[in-house]
């Protein structure tokens, strides 16, 4: 993988039944704290199949992300991208992509969780436009906290901050 012309490339998609099993994958590989089980994913597709994006570059899943919308509010549940992939722009592109699709929905608010030790993800969301507004210590439990961040789409406009 290349940078640039592997930006070019790569192709962004709806999420299929089919790539649960990458998505599992990529979860395990990215957030080993926290990862979602099949059976998990496999009912946040029956409930959120159409608020799920995939990044895929030949044919493989590269990353994902999945929102979860609910009246004019939606929650990021999960950004990812493999590890031979970071720090070449995906994960950027992947979340304006959601952040578009969530304009388009009349979406008013997207908020999301993040590691506080997670700077590189914490410096993506701010140049964003995201905002922590609180810190939880316990947010998945003990010894798993988070900042949660909120992005207000009406102050985004679809440009970087």
């Amino acid at each position: 993988m290349n940078g640039v012309d592997d930006r070019d490339r790569v192709r962004y998609r709806r999420a299929h039944l089919a790539d649960l099993e990458s998505i599992e994958r990529l979860e395990n590989e990215v957030f080993s704290d926290t990862t979602y089980q099949y059976t998990i994913l496999r009912q946040l597709f029956d409930l959120h199949g159409k608020q799920w994006l995939i990044a895929e570059l030949d044919g493989e899943v590269i990353g994902h992300a999945l929102m979860l919308e609910k009246a004019g509010r939606a929650l990021l549940a999960s950004l990812a991208v493999t590890a031979k992939c970071r720090s070449q722009g995906f994960g950027r592109s992947l979340l304006v992509k959601i952040l578009e699709i969530c304009v388009e929905a009349n979406i008013d608010v997207v908020e999301l969780t993040v590691r506080p030790t997670n700077e590189p993800a914490r410096k993506l969301f701010s140049s964003l436009g995201f905002e922590v507004i609180t810190h939880d210590d316990q947010y998945f439990g003990p010894d798993h906290p988070r900042f949660v961040m909120e992005c207000v789409l009406a102050q985004w406009s679809g440009r970087e901050c």
